[in-house]
């Protein structure tokens, strides 16, 4: 952003960046001034106001009436609450864009479920067309809200279908659109994230992802209420149109989530756009209820959503975000500029450290040849990590870099590498001839709190130093 060119390293073109709508937007404040970390907060912080009037409108529009005010407000509540949307608001992400985006698709659909109007099918689009220039994956909540239309939409089966079409057909116009701008660009169809995160074993991605819904549940305790509900209601053939629409595409979602492994990032950030979706299913699902335990159901929703945000440990900084800021400032102040560094840790410290220098993402994240890798050996524990599996020893020492980081931001020593790249390395005799370990002790300042409580202060910070010519 700062220099004005899509690219990750200056005359490279991989796309090293989250989503182009988001990137965009988050570049309008910093042209008056405002640092890119404060962008991407006061940009969320609209998001989260966006979502926030979406999901009053829609529980409107799901729950219409004078009476049912307490179970709207506890439904917004329930969202205002949720810890994952306010920890990702400040994580600087696309998320909470996505998920207000969603929420405004919805907002419009919800309301054409009561009162069926053309123009609310468009909206729905426009509003769904914006999710998918925010983050690809929406596309799979989009078509679950095609297939709602097709099953609870008003109108015989030709009109659903027409519904259907206009409210995914538009959005996946956009979407190719956008396919064709990234092949014309950087000669991909996908995010390189989508390369470097599609080779771990199936087995291993079901399992890793339904371990994330399992911890998805306890962080969002509405999910866990709204199935429960949901499993009663669709047995007593109870379900309004509201809940077969809002099921459908909830469903398929949380079945890509499991397919895809979940992810690596704390407080369920895949979560996030599904919180409004989750909150309004249930509140869809108690319609039919008395209303004294209806408004006891959704008043147990919204509690245990803030017990949640009060009980969970402090919500300190992801240890990458702290340290790899931490080691960026470092690296800014004490090498040399014009050299190439090799890491793994591809977003903080580059952030930080990117003035004349060139970054090797060793997870491919950011990088066309380690990303679309093919038949990568899985010799590293931690390669099951979501988004970890990718490296290329070989590539990498092709490329010389004056410095390798290997493992974590803070490194390690090769015999302990956490990842492929390194593991490689450790094999290779012209990285050990080449290539001398270097330790220094770096501090940081005592007014920062450390996201572990035996934290070093100083903290050994290892890397290599290429020594051959």
């Amino acid at each position: 952003m700062e220099t004005g060119l899509i690219q990750w390293n200056p005359g490279e073109w991989a796309e090293g960046y989250t989503s182009l709508l988001h990137v965009v937007v988050i570049s309008w404040p910093m042209r008056l001034g405002v640092s890119a970390v404060a962008s991407a907060q006061l940009v969320n912080a609209v998001a989260v106001a966006v979502l926030l009037v979406m999901t009053a409108v829609s529980a409107r529009a799901v729950l219409p009436g004078r009476e049912n005010w307490l179970g709207r407000v506890l439904t917004m509540l329930t969202v205002a609450s949720s810890t994952p949307i306010a920890i990702w608001m400040l994580g600087g992400l696309e998320a909470v864009i996505v998920a207000a985006f969603l929420a405004s698709g919805l907002a419009a659909l919800l309301t054409f479920l009561r009162q069926p109007r053309t123009g609310l099918l468009f909206m729905a689009a426009l509003a769904y067309s914006l999710a998918i220039l925010t983050r690809l994956d929406a596309s799979v909540f989009i078509a679950g809200s095609g297939l709602g239309l097709l099953l609870a939409g008003p109108g015989a089966v030709r009109t659903r279908l027409m519904s259907a079409v206009i409210v995914v057909g538009i959005p996946a116009a956009v979407s190719f659109v956008q396919m064709g701008f990234r092949w014309q660009i950087y000669g991909e169809l996908f995010p390189l994230t989508f390369y470097a995160k599609a080779d771990l074993p199936l087995s291993e991605k079901l399992l890793n992802g339904a371990e994330y819904l399992a911890t998805a549940v306890v962080i969002i305790p509405t999910l866990g209420i709204a199935l429960a509900i949901v499993s009663v209601m669709y047995r007593a053939g109870n379900l309004n149109a509201s809940s077969r629409f809002l099921l459908s595409a909830i469903a398929l979602q949380l079945l890509y989530i499991c397919w895809a492994g979940g992810d690596h990032m704390p407080w369920a950030r895949m979560m996030v756009p599904l919180t409004v979706p989750i909150s309004l299913l249930l509140l869809a699902c108690v319609s039919r209820m008395e209303l004294r335990a209806r408004n006891i159901t959704l008043g147990a929703s919204a509690l245990a959503v803030v017990v949640v945000a009060i009980v969970e440990p402090p919500k300190l900084k992801d240890p990458a975000a702290f340290y790899g800021e931490i080691v960026g400032r470092h690296i800014n102040d004490t090498w040399p500029r014009n050299i190439t560094v090799a890491l793994n840790t591809a977003g903080s410290t580059p952030f930080v450290a990117d003035e004349g220098r060139v970054f090797i993402d060793m997870l491919g994240l950011n990088d066309a040849t380690i990303a679309k890798r093919e038949n990568v050996p899985m010799i590293a524990e931690r390669q099951y990590w979501p988004g970890h599996a990718k490296g290329d020893g070989a590539y990498v020492l092709s490329r010389k870099p004056d410095r390798i980081i290997i493992g974590p931001v803070t490194g390690v020593d090769v015999a302990f590498a956490w990842f492929l790249t390194g593991k490689e390395l450790e094999r290779m005799p012209e990285f050990s001839q080449c290539y001398k370990r270097i330790v220094e002790p770096v501090s940081f300042s005592k007014d920062l709190t450390p996201p572990f409580e035996d934290a070093d202060n100083p903290f050994p910070f290892v890397y290599y130093v290429r020594v051959c010519s």
